[in-house]
């Protein structure tokens, strides 16, 4: 019995069906000869109507000439009965080769005519001018005429000339192509060379810079941006590791420790009150866990593009008084007062600005000095509306205040845990502030500290900036409030 294989046939790739790219090279130069023909071209075609122009215009100067001297010839010469007029124009017609005059009286009788032979046999290529003669006695027209010449050698020239225009319109485009792919391989060097950094960089485990010349005006800002692509690669590589590192340490210390327990209850027989003694600290450690890996899927979702899911305008003032109800515990405790600031109505994602305010007052209750007041803040500066928490304490260093808000950072002093703390209530906080379209701030002074959010694009402001990534709705998923903390 055989059995049957069956080969599963991908698709190819939408990137692979595609035609291969074609050269920059061969497309400029093409467009080059093309547009170098055309203005040869119609340059040709101007240069060949101005020629038959001209000699149209030579044309009518002899056929007006020729005419004007036979009708002033006319008024001294035609007479009744005067054969002087004829007998003028026998003798000069061997003279007037390329010509032909024919003359018919009033009754329309041949007066003269140049003979058909030799020099007066004309091409078929002609033009003739029409005239009437009279004589000085005489008011009305004696003679009719017409007066033709020959303009075959015209017609000739002007083919010649068509021949050499076009064939220099051909030899002109083919001199151009050349000329130009040339000169566009030799502009298009930078790119070149750009490529070859790009390609050598490009098996190094962290591309660096891109070094451009000088003269390369047009790419430079494509290298500018090219270069900042990787500074914020190398920003982004080392916060990621850095973040790697420090969930690895974060979650490892809870792990060991509900290995430890685990291992020491099993190896020996115990009572049921210290079996579950034990296992009421690994819940409590299995859920700080679970607490830290919610607050990591919120910001993966967050930086992923994540975005409010905007109510209707709603009094903030309102909003928070209603939750302070949950912080009074912690507040009294502490001996803190914590009170509200200023009103804003403003369409909000509720749960998420719950969560951040929720943060900022854990970590301003944290570091509170005792009798205090825990200020909430709602204001409006520059007509950006502004959240923010202020407290009465220990000032955080200038040098810790731009790194609030990065993910799992706590300045020396406050690596000692306290609580379910992971050091992600702030990163929260920013990334809350971006999906509402704003950004964070913080300053600190010796008498007080004030961390907060904008909740619309600011203005230029003299503020510490989170870098946002503004994105796509998000699906509604808000975990339990963590804490962050800031450094005494």
């Amino acid at each position: 019995m055989y059995s049957k294989i069956a080969v599963e046939q991908r698709p190819e790739p939408e990137l692979a069906r595609k035609t291969a790219p074609s050269s920059i090279v061969s497309a400029l130069s093409l467009r080059l000869v093309l547009l170098t023909a055309a203005l040869l071209g119609l340059m040709s075609v101007c240069v060949y109507f101005a020629m038959s122009a001209h000699q149209v215009r030579a044309q009518e100067r002899l056929l007006t000439l020729k005419v004007n001297k036979l009708t002033e010839t006319s008024l001294l010469l035609l007479r009744p009965g005067d054969d002087r007029f004829a007998a003028l124009l026998q003798n000069n017609a061997a003279r007037r080769p390329g010509t032909r005059l024919e003359l018919f009286d009033a009754d329309g009788n041949v007066f003269y005519a140049d003979p058909l032979a030799e020099p007066h046999q004309l091409s078929v290529h002609q033009r003739t001018r029409s005239f009437s003669l009279r004589s000085a006695q005489a008011r009305a027209p004696v003679l009719h005429g017409s007066f033709t010449i020959d303009v075959a050698q015209d017609i000739q020239l002007a083919r010649s000339l068509r021949e050499m225009l076009a064939l220099a319109t051909l030899i002109g485009a083919a001199l151009a192509g050349a000329l130009s792919m040339l000169a566009v391989r030799h502009g298009l060097r930078p790119l070149d060379r750009l490529a070859a950094q790009t390609e050598a960089r490009s098996r190094s485990a962290m591309p660096g810079h891109l070094a451009l010349e000088p003269s390369s005006n047009e790419l430079s800002p494509l290298v500018a941006n090219f270069n900042q692509l990787m500074s914020r690669l190398r920003s982004s590589r080392a916060q990621l590791e850095a973040f790697n590192a420090d969930v690895a340490h974060e979650l490892r210390t809870p792990l060991t420790t509900l290995i430890g327990k685990t291992e020491l209850a099993l190896s020996r027989p115990r009572g049921v009150e210290e079996l579950t003694g034990t296992l009421v600290t690994n819940l409590e450690t299995l859920r700080r866990i679970g607490t830290l890996i919610n607050d990591m899927l919120f910001l993966a979702r967050a930086d992923g593009g994540d975005t409010a899911r905007l109510g209707r305008a709603t009094s903030l003032r309102a909003l928070i008084q209603d939750m302070l109800d949950y912080h009074e515990p912690v507040a009294s405790e502490r001996e803190l007062t914590i009170e509200v600031q200023g009103d804003l109505v403003l369409a909000v994602d509720e749960p998420l600005l719950l969560r951040a305010l929720a943060n900022l007052l854990g970590n301003a209750m944290r570091y509170a000095s005792p009798g205090t007041v825990v200020t909430v803040l709602l204001e409006t500066q520059d007509e950006v509306p502004q959240l923010g928490v202020r407290n009465v304490g220990p000032q955080v260093a200038p040098a810790d205040l731009p790194r609030l808000f990065d993910r799992l950072y706590r300045a020396d002093v406050s690596r000692t845990r306290q609580g379910a703390n992971f050091g992600l209530g702030l990163a929260i906080v920013a990334a809350i502030a971006r999906m509402h379209g704003g950004r964070t701030w913080a300053r600190s002074d010796s008498n007080c500290t004030v961390i907060g959010i904008t909740l619309a694009p600011p203005q230029a402001r003299n503020v510490f900036e989170d870098s946002a990534s503004p994105g796509k709705e998000h699906p509604q998923a808000h975990q339990a409030l963590s804490v962050r903390t800031h450094p005494a």
